[in-house]
């Protein structure tokens, strides 16, 4: 079997770190992976400007992409096109490559996928099969999100090569972090964490794209570090002493509510890096770590501060706790064990369909 990957490049996106273990697992039946770059063909920008000339520009990158995917199905004949996401691939180019006798394959990393707007929307349906990190998607994917095709469930996970950190740290420069993009929800939390927190002496320190820009919001003495990728994140997540993983509950889509997070890539990441961290309680996630001897879980602010308060003060509990969680994790909840079930799933459905 012969198969074409397509996602992002960058060092820590979760695309490269699929794609790397599936290369690196040697998968059995897999002859040959290939690979394109979705983020060669459509640039990021993060400067506002950039982002006007970015929608103009937008179509025509998805077509290069396009032609440049069809051209490589016909060149090298894949049993296989896996995408990770895939912002720009829409449903002509996945019904164009499946007309090619190519069985297509999406690895959703996100809590709906209807979130990131109508192109993706509508190609999701389009795919042979979709295997999504979301441990509820596969239940509801045709009465919530209305598609007929096949979802299955294969978790995160934490990529070595960028998280793994096999000691715990030895100083702390902050008592209290976060690594997380701005979303309005964790806003939320961390202006009541705030507010609790004011007559407290706690070093804070948020790292993430989009908190710059709210800094003024919070406490003058809080770090806000910006975005940090690849091998940084793991470095800069162990400056602190406990480490908040929020999951992002709260999704509203065109009026409907729809199921939100049960875990993020954090709640591997952080354990892989021997953090300390408190987790967002949710179902799942209870059968990932034990709550009182790996990862203690809070429901709000007020339960989050408490708890913060009572490991601040046991500093012997943190360390054994994050050293039980990093036994967890690793090597169980890494992307190589991920890949392996990815690749099985990926074999299993091809082989349905002949």
């Amino acid at each position: 079997m012969k198969l074409l990957f397509l996602g992002e490049s960058w060092m820590g996106s979760s695309a490269r770190s699929l794609k790397e273990s599936l290369c690196r697992i040697a998968v059995p039946g897999v002859d040959e992976i290939d690979e394109m770059n979705e983020d060669l063909y459509i640039p990021k920008q993060r400067a506002r400007w950039l982002r006007a000339i970015h929608r103009v520009l937008a179509p025509a990158y998805r077509r290069e992409l396009a032609t440049a995917v069809i051209k490589k199905c016909r060149d090298t004949h894949p049993d296989v096109l896996l995408v990770y996401k895939g912002n720009g691939v829409g449903a002509e180019l996945v019904r164009a490559v499946k007309a090619m006798g190519v069985f297509t394959v999406n690895v959703l990393p996100d809590y709906s996928p209807h979130v990131y707007g109508e192109r993706l929307r509508v190609a999701m349906g389009e795919y042979d099969l979709v295997i999504s990190t979301k441990p509820f998607h596969p239940a509801l994917w045709q009465s919530v999100y209305g598609y007929h095709n096949r979802c299955v469930f294969v978790p995160h996970g934490y990529d070595s090569s960028a998280h793994l950190i096999t000691t715990l740290p030895k100083e702390f420069q902050y008592d209290l972090g976060m690594v997380a993009t701005w979303r309005p929800e964790y806003h939320a939390l961390m202006r009541e964490v705030a507010n609790l927190l004011k007559h407290d002496r706690v070093r804070v320190a948020i790292a993430g794209y989009g908190w710059v820009e709210k800094a003024d919001e919070f406490p003058d003495d809080w770090v806000f570090a910006g975005e940090i990728l690849g091998a940084g994140y793991a470095r800069w997540a162990q400056r602190s002493k406990i480490l908040i993983a929020p999951v992002n509950r709260d999704v509203l889509i065109n009026g409907q509510q729809q199921p939100g997070d049960e875990d993020t890539t954090r709640t591997y990441e952080l354990a892989a890096a021997n953090c300390f961290f408190i987790h967002r309680r949710t179902d799942y996630v209870k059968t990932v770590y034990e709550e009182d001897t790996e990862v203690p879980l809070f429901d709000d602010a007020e339960e989050l501060v408490k708890l913060v308060r009572n490991f601040l003060a046991a500093d012997e509990l943190r360390c054994k706790m994050a050293a039980a969680a990093h036994a967890r994790a690793v090597p169980a909840y890494s992307i190589d064990s991920r890949a392996e079930q990815v690749a099985t799933l990926i074999r299993t459905h091809t082989s349905l369909k002949k």
